[in-house]
């Protein structure tokens, strides 16, 4: 009975793959075409014609990462004979709408000089290649976009490096590394090692300008408005230097955390994760990291720019600080752009960087008169 029935199966299934052989030939193997398609293999292996799968859109944080890529790649150091001519090498390509950020032409680079032990506390500085006499202004540059992502790599005012003026950009440790204050003492830190090092770098520590966009210009606006008894406590030195900066420039930057709306309220935000917990139970650490209720009447003198389209910072952060400067006897200088936040950076020729550099010329240069062409 078992070999009768087990002679029936044998059967019945060479039947059925005749069937499905005639109809497979009669249909050109179509079926077989369709479950390739999908084949997870590289499309080398895969069989004919079988076209390769579109790649993904890349990430914010994938394009970030491509963007330093260029920027490293893209400065040449001094070469030596044996190297070959920079012509010769293949120019680095930025990924698709993120601009490159190249050093300027004509200036010197210390890249990853350590201001402190962890790995984040790091700047870069540009030095102007032909200046003399010493006595730079310097801009120290505070990246964003919030303070969790971005790195020093991202420095759109390298450029300025060209007309005389010292550019450092500093890293800081994230939210994800420290809660405030650790960040603005980070930056803090960062300002007093490169004065402590004026003479080595020819920077004057009297005619410094701290600026950042988003999160790096609400820092930059702390570094200038907190006062000095709320600042990290350092052993007493004569030859301490004066790293106080004689003014601050915010590009698109928060200035009161509490009234940035209630989608910045939630635990998850970036405004949340610098103080440790949605801003509402945090509260008195949220007034503590505004700029707002910092300010006095010894105050450097401060630029704002914001863009009025809507894709930022309200407009209304900036306009509050500035009449908040302005009642205190601080000169204060808002520029609202008709843009969005992405084109509020002080990149070269335009409208904002046109506005940093007049501030710059009026507080702490000019710098141009002392750089040798």
């Amino acid at each position: 009975m078992y070999r009768l029935s087990l002679a029936v199966m044998i059967a019945v299934g060479l039947a059925l793959c005749a069937s499905v052989g005639s109809q497979a030939r009669a249909t050109g193997w179509a079926g077989v075409e369709i479950a390739w398609r999908n084949d997870p293999r590289p499309a080398a292996d895969a069989p004919v014609p079988v076209e390769p799968p579109q790649s993904r859109r890349s990430t914010r944080r994938a394009l970030r990462r491509g963007q330093r890529r260029v920027e490293i790649e893209s400065i040449q150091e001094p070469t030596t004979p044996s190297t070959p001519p920079a012509a010769a090498m293949p120019a680095a390509v930025a990924p698709p709408d993120v601009p490159a950020i190249a050093a300027a032409a004509h200036t010197i680079v210390h890249r990853d000089q350590s201001y402190g032990s962890d790995p984040g506390q790091r700047f870069d500085l540009h030095l102007p290649d032909g200046c003399s006499g010493g006595g730079l202004p310097l801009i120290v540059w505070i990246h964003g976009p919030d303070w969790r992502t971005g790195s020093r790599g991202e420095c759109p005012v390298v450029w300025l490096a060209e007309q005389g003026f010292a550019v450092a950009s500093i890293d800081y440790r994230t939210s994800d590394d420290a809660v405030f204050p650790a960040q603005l003492d980070d930056c803090r830190a960062a300002i007093h090692a490169i004065c402590s090092e004026a003479t080595t770098w020819g920077i004057d520590p009297t005619r410094i300008c701290v600026a950042g966009m988003g999160a790096g210009g609400h820092l930059a606006a702390l570094v200038a408005f907190t006062a000095p008894e709320e600042r990290p406590i350092r052993e007493a030195s004569t030859d301490e230097p004066n790293d106080d900066v004689a003014a601050v420039a915010l590009f698109d930057a928060p200035t009161h955390l509490p009234s940035l709306g209630a989608a910045h309220d939630r635990a998850g935000s970036a405004e949340s994760r610098l103080v440790g917990g949605p801003l509402p139970e945090f509260r008195e650490a949220a007034q503590k990291a505004s700029p707002l209720v910092h300010v006095s009447a010894d105050d450097p003198p401060a630029l704002i720019v914001q863009g009025s389209l809507g894709d930022g910072v309200a407009v209304e952060q900036g306009e509050r600080l500035d009449a908040a400067l302005r009642a205190a006897g601080v000169e204060s200088e808002l520029v609202v752009l008709d843009s969005r936040a992405a084109a509020v950076a002080p990149r070269r020729d335009t409208p904002a960087g046109g506005a940093f550099v007049e501030f710059l010329d009026r507080t702490v240069g000019p710098a141009a008169a002392r750089f040798e062409n």
